[in-house]
């Protein structure tokens, strides 16, 4: 019995240290902007149980919550702390294994997870099928809702894969027989290193063979109107040198990525290695080339999606702009511009709004990229999805790194979603100081 108590005392001390060292971390984050308010929207009660200690997150969402800490300090401040909050929370998941009846509880919850995972799944195929209908019967409004709801679908996949290693981790280390299930093992580690680590600071504190890391909670896609032509009224326009000319004055500089007969054969390659892992059913290899194809030569992915459009790889060609959606500031307006270059501004536009669901700031930046490259119109796609996407407090937030730039780029995109949307973002970047 002493021994019981004991451990049961070990562990709340550790579950109490790394909660500290937690909420050390959300102390200096911004509620209203990235993860942190995501996770507070999504589920705020289950965000409450995280800081207050009453529960041991998954470590994917605490790796989500260091990329924010990236963000506003740096990736080296987060690399520290994530390496803390890593060892703090090892040594709580041993101590909560060490607990009676600690292999049973992993044992119950890893079928809890495989049964989850089938779930998704299934889920995920109806979604891809109902998707790929609506775009053959013309109805592309639905088409991309289908293809948002998929993309949650996705990330839930990503975690459940995550965790159920995690899990079979710790029971390896016990020393028990990890039960055979029907679900597919999770994905090897040569799929963690083929997705890339958004700043370094996700996966701080991670070795390089550990279990594979979810991918973030991503903000649904929004669906924004085709341009469409509205009156702005409402608030008066902003004035001032520093605002004149910046939407409209727009040189096309000459294209920078040409693709060679080498890329479009690489592009064809690619779709044929894709084409015969899916009749293979292997489908986590696919993901692999997804993602290798989506942070490779921009000068293909022009090709790459013509083909894998014309041999009806459409879910797929939905995944690759997400895996280029996710992609750093820099690689992502490279994308774009390659999209843009080639004439394929469907596909651009859809890149650019699923590359809204990043923070606020730094879609801002994206957006200056974007428009200093010749590519104004590609930029007010962004914002304006964006703006759709956030309240104005959040979206105003984007011209926080160049508003001499954004700031008339975002009203130029709020005003193509509604007056409303205008006036409420011209309001904000008044308050913020920047208008």
């Amino acid at each position: 019995m002493a021994d019981v108590r004991l451990a049961q005392h070990d562990m709340t001390a550790r579950l109490a240290a790394f909660t500290t060292e937690l909420r050390a971390v959300t102390h200096v984050l911004d509620p209203d902007d990235g993860w942190f308010a995501a996770f507070g929207r999504r589920n705020g009660e289950q965000l409450q149980a995280w800081l207050t200690g009453r529960e041991l997150p998954p470590w994917d969402a605490v790796a989500d919550l260091l990329q924010d800490l990236a963000g506003r300090q740096g990736p080296a401040a987060a690399q520290q702390m994530g390496q803390r909050l890593r060892d703090a929370y090892d040594a709580t998941t041993r101590a909560e294994d060490a607990l009676p009846g600690g292999r049973e509880t992993l044992t119950r919850r890893l079928l809890e997870l495989d049964r989850a995972q089938r779930e998704v799944e299934t889920r995920e195929r109806q979604l891809a099928a109902a998707e790929e209908t609506a775009r053959r019967t013309g109805r592309e409004f639905d088409a991309e809702r289908f293809a948002a709801l998929r993309l949650w679908a996705r990330d839930d996949q990503g975690r459940l894969l995550s965790r159920r290693a995690e899990t079979r981790a710790r029971l390896d280390a016990l020393g028990a027989g990890v039960p055979e299930t029907s679900s597919p093992a999770p994905a090897p580690a040569p799929v963690v290193k083929a997705v890339r680590r958004p700043r370094g600071a996700r996966f701080a504190g991670l070795d390089e063979t550990a279990a594979p890391t979810a991918a973030p909670v991503p903000v649904p896609a929004p669906v924004i109107p085709a341009d469409p032509e509205t009156e702005t009224g409402g608030a008066p326009p902003l004035r001032g040198s520093r605002f004149a000319g910046a939407v409209r004055v727009e040189i096309r500089p000459e294209p920078r990525f040409s693709p060679t007969p080498e890329d479009h054969r690489a592009a064809l390659d690619i779709a044929e290695r894709l084409r015969q892992l899916r009749a293979d059913g292997l489908n986590g290899a696919a993901h692999v080339v997804l993602c290798e194809a989506a942070s490779g030569p921009p000068e293909r992915l022009p090709a790459l999606v013509a083909e894998m459009e014309r041999t009806g790889m459409l879910s797929d060609l939905t995944t690759l702009l997400w895996e280029a959606a996710t992609l750093p500031p820099g690689p992502l307006v490279s994308a774009a511009e390659a999209l843009a270059e080639a004439g394929r501004e469907r596909d651009c536009g859809q890149l650019l709004r699923q590359g809204a669901a990043r923070p606020a700031t730094e879609a801002g930046s994206i957006a200056a990229e974007l428009w200093s490259a010749g590519h104004g119109k590609e930029a007010v796609t962004l914002l304006a999805a964006l703006v759709q996407a956030r309240t104005a407090e959040e979206a105003a937030r984007a011209a926080a790194t160049a508003p001499e730039v954004v700031v008339p780029l975002l009203l130029d995109a709020a005003s193509k979603v509604s007056p409303s949307h205008h006036y409420a973002v011209t309001s904000e970047l008044r308050r913020a100081g920047v208008a």
